[in-house]
């Protein structure tokens, strides 16, 4: 969990050792191991490192090659290292960090090979002899990476504040962004909430020259096999390796590990996997909720722990809320806050407390098990027309709304169908009516940037959401909190092996005859209850997040200012008359007093520091 940027003057004037200087500060809260800024010549790259593998202690970046006049940033890990030590045929590179293992893996392939490098990464490569750049972003966007190329600059840096430092860009709000965000819209473009800043796409990587800037996704996915299908015992054991494998590749730490342990069938089996790995007792850190049982998983996580020696450390939530003060943790590149963000930073305040550095998540495993729409196309494909005609007896007696059952099972899965449904889309162009009309309209419906390739894939949808921005963006805004704490949040889930097992299984292995995951059930059967075994839904915390925000009088106050700022995207109108069961409608409220508390106390005074910065130049 490092920070680094790159700056290059592509005129060749001197780089400003203040203006440097400004775009270091930005990155100081990402970690306190080691830093180091090189101004030179027309150029000038900073490094802010918190070392979190063993094999970068004591490592200072940025790495320089003087016989080919070649700088290194990076930040990561690489899990594959064995992959890339053979291919490079030099074993002493085991002794080596990841940053100058895959500087020395680029030397030698350039960006040719990037798609044989496996884990979360984000580099730039600088050629000052060539003058020129290479940077790119692992394909499941594990790190950030965001820019501002033109003509007179090469922008790179891993938090965008940096490059607003820089002075060439101004700390303008993205409003499409904010729009989108505050309503909780997915975007079908990766962008970022300030204006005049791209981040990098997963998978991605950009050369530049003296003469051109060329972008081009480097990632290739596995071409389907067409072999014969697995038994359901044979796609278990897989799973159950590939996330062992995922598990362990993130358990390579300077520091103790913990995992964060609900009841849940997403981290239940990350926790269970990283205790099978290790000889000591693990900690997992579980939210309880003494005053709200019907939210409390005590009762399926207390038990895993018993009985695999697990140190549970219970972090109470009941009236844990963000207090919207002095206290609050805000971030200028993002202009909105969870209500349950507290409960986040109460489990790391514990981990350092106990002095874990590194958090297993099963954060984002709902995206490999959610799409299973295609289940009945692809068992009548299969030649299973019982088993289709069964499933979907069950889904029509299940589901109340059955204008949803024939859109979502019957008609959406006809081969060019989503297709069509996506263009008409973007024809009309619906607006959200949510959102103030001038605001809606601006809107645009594009097409996803990964359409095309997820033509390819079994359930294309699938494929856009798993490896699409969406995941990547959440972790880097995570990682502006977790830092505070000195953690390194990893998410087993995003493994790009596993992802891409878990899109070529059948969609019966994602959900069939009622039954939710029966592919993690069948992996970790023997470990799990019959009550973990058994139960088929997540538990929802509708009744602690509606009490705290209704409770939360100091949102309020911001929410109702006079002439607030987030009536300039949502409609006043949304809460007129509040009911308060509706769970929805309460959180876009509070995250409209959020903004607004954010705007007022965070982008405001930055701006105003920026602008008069601007004038004494």
């Amino acid at each position: 969990m490092s920070a680094f940027f790159v700056a290059i003057n592509r005129s060749g004037i001197p780089f400003s050792e203040p203006c440097a200087a400004r775009m270091m500060q930005q990155i100081k809260v990402f970690g306190h191991d080691a830093e180091r800024l090189v101004v030179c010549d027309h150029y000038a790259l900073g490094y802010q490192a918190r070392w979190s593998v063993p094999e970068e202690v004591d490592e200072v970046q940025p790495l320089y090659d003087a016989q080919s006049q070649q700088w290194f940033v990076f930040d990561g890990r690489v899990d594959n290292r064995a992959a890339l030590i053979a291919a490079l045929n030099d074993p002493q590179l085991t002794q080596r960090s990841d940053g100058q293992l895959l500087f020395r893996f680029c030397q030698q392939f350039g960006e040719s090979r990037l798609n044989d490098v496996i884990g979360s990464f984000v580099f730039v490569l600088f050629d000052v002899r060539r003058n020129q750049v290479i940077a790119a972003r692992d394909p499941m966007g594990g790190r950030y990476l965001c820019h501002a190329l033109t003509d007179e600059h090469l922008l790179f840096a891993t938090y965008e504040m940096a490059i607003v430092a820089h002075g060439s860009v101004n700390y303008h709000l993205n409003q499409e962004k904010v729009a989108r965000t505050v309503v909780s819209e997915l975007e079908s473009v990766p962008s970022s909430t300030i204006d005049g800043v791209i981040p990098l796409k997963p998978g991605e990587c950009v050369t530049t020259t003296t003469q051109n800037i060329r972008f081009q996704r480097f990632y290739k996915a596995p071409k389907s096999s067409v072999g014969k299908p697995l038994s359901d015992a044979e796609y278990a054991r897989e799973f159950r390796r590939l996330l062992i494998q995922a598990v362990q590749r993130r358990m390579r730490s300077v520091g103790k590990v913990g995992s964060l342990l609900s009841g849940g069938l997403d981290s239940i089996p990350v926790t269970i996997a990283a205790q099978g790995l290790v000889s000591e007792p693990i900690y997992a850190f579980s939210w309880t909720f003494d005053d709200y049982p019907d939210v409390d998983e005590r009762c399926y996580s207390e038990p895993i722990c018993r009985q695999f020696g697990i140190q549970q450390v219970p972090i109470t939530c009941d009236h844990t809320w963000p207090q919207l003060d002095a206290s609050t943790l805000t971030n200028p590149v993002f202009p909105f806050g969870i209500p349950y963000s507290e409960w986040q930073q109460a489990a790391f305040q514990e981990a350092k407390a106990v002095g874990v550095k590194t958090i297993l998540t099963g954060i984002h495993g709902d995206l490999l098990y959610g799409h299973f729409h295609t289940l009945l196309f692809e068992l009548a494909a299969a030649g299973r027309l019982s088993d289709a005609w069964s499933e979907l007896r069950r889904i029509w007696r299940a589901v109340p709304n059955k204008w949803s059952v024939v859109k979502y099972y019957l008609l959406l899965p006809l081969p060019g169908m989503e297709r069509f449904v996506a263009w008409r889309a973007r024809r009309k162009n619906h607006q959200n009516p949510i959102l103030q009309s001038s605001v809606a309209a601006s809107i645009k419906h594009r097409r996803h940037w990964l359409a095309a390739e997820s033509r390819e894939a079994r359930r294309s949808q699938q494929w856009q959401v798993v490896f699409d921005g969406f995941a990547g963006e959440d972790a880097a805004l995570g990682r502006y909190l977790e830092a505070k704490y000195g953690i390194d949040r990893r998410y087993p889930f995003r493994d790009r092996d596993l992802c891409e097992f878990m899109m070529s299984v059948p969609a019966d292995q994602l959900y069939y005859k009622g039954i939710k995951r029966p592919i993690v059930k069948r992996a970790f059967a023997p470990e799990l209850s019959a009550e973990l075994l058994a139960r088929n839904n997540k538990t929802s915390f509708d009744s602690v997040i509606r009490d705290g925000i209704l409770s939360d009088t100091e949102n309020h106050k911001w929410f109702a200012r006079p002439a607030p700022e987030w009536s300039k995207y949502v409609k006043q109108c949304n809460f007129n008359e509040l009911d308060h069961d509706n769970v929805d409608v309460l959180t876009l409220k509070w995250r409209c007093g959020y903004y607004e508390y954010w705007k007022s106390v965070c982008y405001n005074p930055i701006f105003c520091e920026l602008v008069q910065s601007d004038k004494n130049a």
